[in-house]
């Protein structure tokens, strides 16, 4: 995979049509921006991407409701002292 500079891609935009998949960097902060995937690869990616956040969204609301028993079990606690 290739690694594209934001200021290469603002000074010479015609990157994007040329790129498959590029990862986009700042180059001056050394931090990774995030990745461009061409729409031709849509149909591959979108179901991986869309089970990844189901999966992600699933595990916070089990975070969630474990800490919510939590509270409820210690304020349980606490009326009853």
């Amino acid at each position: 995979m290739n690694s594209y500079g934001v200021t290469d891609i603002q000074t010479k935009p015609s990157l994007i049509k040329a790129m498959d998949i590029g990862e986009i960097v700042d180059k001056r902060k050394h931090i990774t921006l995030g990745y461009y995937i061409s729409a031709k690869y849509e149909s591959y990616i979108l179901p991986v991407i869309e089970k990844i956040d189901r999966e992600e969204k699933l595990a916070k609301l089990k975070r969630l409701k474990n800490h919510q028993d939590l509270e409820f079990a210690e304020v349980g606690v606490d009326d009853g002292v």
